[in-house]
């Protein structure tokens, strides 16, 4: 991928998951200049920052898909895969998928949060990845079951090493340059105390993303996440939640959150992180 091809892929990336909608059913995501600007910086981050992740496929000399993948220490994960609906089921997909595996060389372990598309999970489960299953849970938070919690403060560029430090623990490897690009979209909220450490970021309803060492402190950073989406009058959505995460299922559903099937996490040498909840776009 060339900063010239940004654009372009994407254009592919709305359609190929406007596609996936309609497929499942579900309504488009609706298109807005705000989209549009995280989608292309999304992608310039990782030209940036894992140029040698980060690449497109072209037939016909036309763009029809693109992967980004990263590195971050020895953890290697697929931040995003997608092909034109037009240029589906051809081998385009796996052969994206083949080279950003390549990138993948010397990481102990590797993970990927799949789309529900069948063909997707199938592509990833047979690259020699352990298949997860996981559930979304989505509603405006109910508060009233809200524990009484005065450990949790708000968060700063101060905190990212922090920030790190908790993610090495955590799933294996830091996310580094990303925050930057996370906080310049979300609200961020930290622990740091004798009973515990961790982070979460809350952007437009949605958990971005989460890590503690405990279960208790990342209950008390969920919470902090539905009261902050609960005064802004927005819907939460907590994605990426597994077996391991009983502590997130059982206060979504304390804070009246309905919840659905999702796509599966899998992962390479490794298994899903307990006090840990998943961005899609940076795991």
């Amino acid at each position: 991928m060339t900063a010239a091809d940004v654009d372009v892929a994407v254009d592919v990336q709305l359609r190929a998951f406007a596609d996936l909608d309609r497929r499942s059913g579900d309504a488009p995501t609706n298109v807005t200049d705000t989209l549009l600007t995280r989608a292309g910086a999304r992608h310039r981050h990782f030209l940036d920052n894992d140029p040698l992740g980060s690449w497109v496929a072209v037939l016909d000399d036309r763009l029809v898909g693109s992967a980004l993948a990263l590195r971050r220490e020895r953890l290697w994960g697929l931040s995003l895969l997608a092909v034109d609906p037009d240029a589906q089921s051809g081998g385009v997909g796996r052969k994206l998928l083949t080279v950003a595996l390549e990138y993948a060389d010397g990481c102990d372990r590797a993970v990927i949060e799949s789309s529900p598309d069948p063909r997707a999970i199938r592509a990833y489960a047979t690259s020699g990845f352990a298949l997860f299953p996981q559930v979304v849970a989505s509603g405006v938070p109910d508060l009233s079951a809200r524990p009484t919690n005065r450990r949790v403060r708000e968060g700063s560029e101060s905190d990212i090493e922090l920030a790190d430090d908790v993610d090495r623990l955590v799933r294996g490897a830091p996310h580094g340059p990303d925050h930057a690009l996370i906080a310049h979209w979300g609200a961020m909220f930290v622990v740091d105390d004798s009973d515990g450490r961790g982070y979460a970021y809350a952007r437009d309803g949605d958990v971005y993303l989460l890590a503690a060492t405990d279960d208790a402190t990342a209950t008390a950073l969920l919470w902090r996440c539905f009261a902050h989406i609960h005064a802004s009058a927005q819907t939460a959505v907590v994605s990426h939640l597994n077996a391991e995460q009983q502590w997130a299922i059982s206060a979504c559903f304390a804070a009246r959150l309905a919840v659905k099937p999702d796509g599966p996490v899998l992962w390479r040498g490794a298994t899903p992180p307990r006090a840990y909840l998943a961005s899609g776009a940076f795991l």
